[in-house]
């Protein structure tokens, strides 16, 4: 017969499991640690990007505050926040036994995932579950841009071209450089624009595909629905880009000595409303979205 421990030398079986469950979160965090620094120093370093970190700490905050009274920290581990932290973990071991470092992208999100699970319960993590989308989304973001960013600059610059000349104002789309670093140049009268990076759209359309995701996640739209969203948000991004684009080339020679500030100018003006367009198709209450549920007795 196993003679027991007093109830004082005995440590609450609570107390080992909030341990246990803060030690998950703190581990899960240092491994990710440097995957998540690159992130934020990519994000921070391009100006296209940038906005997107802008729009998930904002769609944080207003979670935050919306559901302020039902967020508690609860430090429990469950199965299903064990599932999502193996998978972080084995895409670590994955990468780093095969070299396939991409994989330590998709850990990331599991191990956020997870380690929400753990810290706010499931209750909690349903509720920032739109961050962890976000996440994801920016990451890709972040991978596609140099990929995007030349095609993207010739189809503003062809698309401009386009509307200008059914304008009767002739203009000549010209690529200079093109063995070492090509450049997209548009001559509308006089004047000649470079169709630079900047002139890519790729900001205004990433960031509008962004936050169509999380408004349409945080107010509960369906999956397709929230689909359609991001593929509204994608062309209006590109549609305002260009009116952009047009605007600049119509403004410059009427002011040309303060080019660089109606530049910067109409590029806020823009962004803004395009994202003010796209949030406000994506984001609509709870209740004007999902249907009500009739009040029927049960028996």
């Amino acid at each position: 017969m196993s003679e027991s421990l007093p109830p004082f030398l005995t440590p609450p079986v609570t107390a080992r499991g909030h341990w246990l469950a803060w030690g998950l979160v703190v581990t899960t965090g240092l491994l990710f640690w440097l995957v998540t620094r690159w992130i934020v120093a990519e994000t921070v370093a391009r100006e296209q990007i940038k906005q997107g970190m802008l729009l998930l700490v904002a769609a944080a905050a207003l979670i935050i505050w919306q559901h302020r009274h039902d967020l508690h920290i609860s430090a429990e581990i469950d199965n299903r926040a064990l599932g999502l932290l193996a998978g972080a973990f084995a895409c670590i071991g994955v990468a780093g036994g095969c070299g396939w470092s991409l994989l330590m992208l998709p850990g990331l999100t599991l191990g956020m995932a997870g380690s929400l699970q753990i810290l706010l319960g499931a209750s909690g993590y349903r509720l920032l579950k739109p961050l962890v989308a976000g996440v994801a989304m920016l990451m890709m973001i972040i991978l596609i841009f140099p990929v995007f960013d030349w095609p993207l600059r010739q189809l503003a610059g062809v698309e401009a071209a386009r509307v200008l000349g059914a304008l009767g104002l002739a203009p000549q789309l010209v690529v200079a450089n093109v063995a070492h670093n090509p450049q997209l140049m548009l001559k509308v009268g006089k004047q000649v624009f470079l169709v630079a990076t900047e002139c890519n759209g790729f900001g205004i359309i990433t960031s509008g595909a962004l936050l169509a995701l999380l408004a349409g996640e945080i107010s509960k739209r369906s999956r397709w629905l929230i689909a359609v969203l991001m593929l509204i948000a994608l062309f209006t991004g590109f549609v305002i880009n260009l009116l952009r684009i047009l605007a600049i080339t119509q403004l410059a020679p009427r002011m040309p000595q303060h080019y660089h500030a109606m530049h910067e100018i109409m590029g806020t003006v823009m962004l803004w409303i395009g994202l003010g367009l796209i949030g406000w198709l994506a984001w609509r209450p709870e209740a004007s979205v999902l249907p009500k549920t009739p009040t029927t007795s049960s028996f």
